[in-house]
């Protein structure tokens, strides 16, 4: 299918996203409240199965950084921010033929990064140990840990965050 057309192509995916900001504590956002400057925000997006048309994405790695544009919660959706989109260079060329498009044209409407300023093919690594995922590539790392709950083993959770109205499925740790 060319990447001209304006078919409609249909797509579905399951995965884990990965997303550590400049935020004390808990995001400011994830409540509907304003921050006191622009976050920066690196987030890995673990595609763990789907596809897009026919193409199996499964496995594949995407990672954007990105600076956003305003603090104001109620510009984070429509202005968003710029930064970099980078994908595992274990992507096909079928497999990035598809991805990068959907990524750059921000196709399902709600991801932040609104201005792309370029697409790189990098090696990524996604490493775990106990409760600490910890993601490299050559431009940048973060080490995420979750918070134990009350249970003192499973995360602690916001439950019917803000996002949900765009993931149905979302689970903030």
């Amino acid at each position: 299918m060319s990447k001209s057309s304006k078919e409609r192509i249909i797509w579905n995916v399951k995965g884990v996203w990965y997303e550590a900001c400049a935020a004390e504590g808990h995001c400011s956002m994830y409540f509907g409240r304003d921050m006191e400057s622009p976050c920066k925000s690196f987030q890995l997006f673990q595609i763990v199965e789907g596809k897009i048309g026919n193409v199996d994405l499964s496995g594949v790695l995407v990672i954007n950084v990105l600076d956003l544009f305003s603090p104001k919660f109620a510009d984070l959706m429509t202005k968003g921010g710029e930064g970099g989109i980078y994908m595992s260079n274990t992507i096909t060329d079928e497999q990035r033929s598809y991805l990068e498009p959907f990524f750059v044209n921000n196709i399902p409407g709600f991801l932040l990064l609104k201005k792309p300023l370029g697409v790189r093919v990098v090696e990524i690594n996604l490493n775990q140990e106990g409760n600490t995922y910890h993601i490299t590539m050559p431009y940048g790392e973060m080490k995420l840990s979750l918070t134990p709950g009350g249970d003192g083993k499973n995360p602690q959770r916001l439950e019917n965050s803000i996002f949900s109205v765009f993931f149905s499925d979302i689970k903030i740790c």
